[in-house]
């Protein structure tokens, strides 16, 4: 049995010839109704944030206001092996179990200074965010 075979370059042709070069179909000119109403997400940069018996390593991290993150905090707590990552002002709570990583996003949108904490272990840490607006030192 023989298959069917379309041959299209007809008809593209027709289609280029129709619009001209460069040239811009009507799909093409309108945004995405998604687009406008939805930022990306994708994250620019990965942070890891390890939960030792310790403490949080590093304890301290710094994010660009208007940046999107993927934190993945791990628990190598050998003594507490399961554990919460509570990052209030973000709303993010997650409990963490020993070597299983947990993933979340961020992208914060306010310049200051953010605590994370583990209750179970006492362990603290903070975020601190802050924007390309720099002033110049005071004379």
């Amino acid at each position: 049995m023989k298959g069917w075979e379309v041959d299209f370059s007809r008809r593209n042709k027709d289609l280029q010839k129709s619009r001209g070069p460069g040239s811009v179909s009507a799909e093409e000119k309108q945004p995405n109704l998604l687009d406008s109403v939805f930022t990306s997400v994708e994250p620019t940069q990965d942070i890891v944030i390890l939960n030792t018996e310790k403490g949080f390593v590093p304890e301290t991290v710094k994010l660009k206001k208007g940046q999107n993150y993927r934190f993945m905090v791990v628990n190598v707590d050998e003594k507490e092996k399961n554990a919460s990552f509570i990052l209030e002002s973000f709303s993010e709570h997650h409990g963490t179990y020993f070597g299983q990583p947990k993933a979340f996003n961020l992208s914060p949108k306010v310049d200051g200074i953010y605590s994370f904490v583990s209750p179970e272990t006492g362990h603290q840490g903070k975020i601190i965010v802050f924007s390309d607006e720099r002033k110049p030192a005071a004379e």
